[in-house]
């Protein structure tokens, strides 16, 4: 990949932006003299076609155009019909001797286009990319036949990509399904004793800890203080004063999100002092195994459930009670290690999946980059 030219996109490219036209201009049913009228909306389905009069030549588009979310939504791109276009959106023409339609459309699709757009990008409520940013953005220009090369080369990444994301999917579902059937093979069986997670296990509820006594910085004698969004990100932690023993939970302990829209929520795996919309669940090691019972929790089955025992729609609400009214059937000690031992091989073989799959896409990627990206051998073009 050698002579590529660095340009603009303004000195290969036109942007032409849509009209708008009000909606009692606009009609349901495709009369004569009148075309499609496209939004954002109407480049990703087919529902609640509008059509306007055919008197805005310069803001039809046709299948060859590639077409520009300016507002909002901004930086998509379509291409592939034709019509008139709404004001959001842009329309970009190119002479296809200097640069192929596809070579464009992949870099407008690249983080080498996105990321110069995000550095210029004008506002944060609903963000406007503007026709000026677009036709700034520099792009490295190879020969047209070289276009033609990387455009195929980039043809068979994607596809591949696409055949790693459906072997992946499927190869997991499989894992997953094999997973739940064990599962409920061992849950229900009736050769085990049936009995109610209350008898092998306790619940307790967190504490509601005024923000007045939460500290921003770890200090001694303070201890993480859990609300719900703690199990999802690590942003604005609280510290509060070690002074709640029975309101600790461990990396053992399993977490339910008590009420709310996460109802029924399962954790595990951090440490720290519960809030009040939570509780733990900590099993009796001598009847039942952590795992086991963590398993179970997580499992379809339970799910099942969950749904018969949650209260409220509003503001669902689980309750330990409910939670500990559940039953299983459980099997002695040693045959709960086996299957823990059978659930954790299948589960190690899902993440090695995925890391595989996302070892393979970060290198197709890569590879996307550099055939986008070659710096060029020349200095920008006259």
């Amino acid at each position: 990949m050698s002579n590529r030219k660095l340009f603009t996109l303004r000195e290969i490219c036109q942007a032409t932006q849509g009209v708008q036209i009000a909606k009692n201009f606009q009609s349901k049913i495709q009369k004569k003299g009148f075309k499609r009228y496209f939004y954002i909306s109407d480049f990703k389905h087919d529902k609640n076609i509008k059509y306007v009069e055919d008197i805005y030549p310069k803001k039809k588009f046709t299948s060859e155009d590639l077409i520009v979310s300016n507002t909002g939504s901004h930086g998509l791109v379509f291409t592939g019909k034709e019509g008139i276009l709404s004001n959001n959106l842009f329309k970009v023409s190119f002479d296809n001797k200097i640069i192929n339609k596809f070579f464009l459309l992949y870099f407008l699709e690249s983080s080498l286009f996105k990321d110069f757009q995000s550095k210029r990008v004008r506002g944060t409520a609903n963000p406007h990319m503007g026709h000026e940013n677009f036709l700034n953005t520099p792009i490295s220009l190879p020969q047209l036949s070289e276009q033609e090369r990387i455009v195929a080369k980039l043809d068979s990444v994607f596809a591949e990509i696409d055949k790693l994301d459906k072997f992946t999917f499927l190869k997991i579902k499989n894992i997953k399904s094999l997973f739940e059937s064990i599962l409920h093979k061992y849950f229900t069986d009736d050769k085990y004793k049936k009995i109610k997670i209350k008898d092998v296990c306790t619940a307790t509820q967190g504490v509601q800890i005024s923000k007045n006594n939460h500290l921003k910085l770890p200090k001694k004698g303070y201890l993480r203080y859990l609300y719900i969004s703690d199990f999802s990100n690590n942003k604005n932690i609280k510290y509060v004063k070690n002074e709640f023993p029975k309101k600790i939970v461990k990396l053992s302990d399993i977490i339910v999100v008590n009420t709310g829209a996460s109802a029924g929520n399962i954790f595990r795996g951090i440490e720290g002092i519960l809030s009040n919309n939570l509780f733990k669940v900590q099993p009796d090691k001598s009847l039942i195994e952590p795992d086991f019972l963590y398993y179970f929790v997580t499992s379809n089955l339970f799910k099942n459930f969950q749904k018969k025992i949650m209260r409220g729609t509003a503001n669902p609400h689980m309750g330990h009670e409910n939670f500990l009214s559940v039953y299983l059937n459980l099997p002695p000690l040693n045959k709960q290690k086996e299957i823990v031992s059978i659930f954790f091989e299948l589960n190690k073989n899902v993440e090695n999946l995925n890391q595989n799959y996302l070892n393979k896409i970060n290198s197709l990627k890569e590879l996307k980059s550099k055939l986008l990206s070659f710096k060029s051998n020349n200095t920008k073009a006259a």
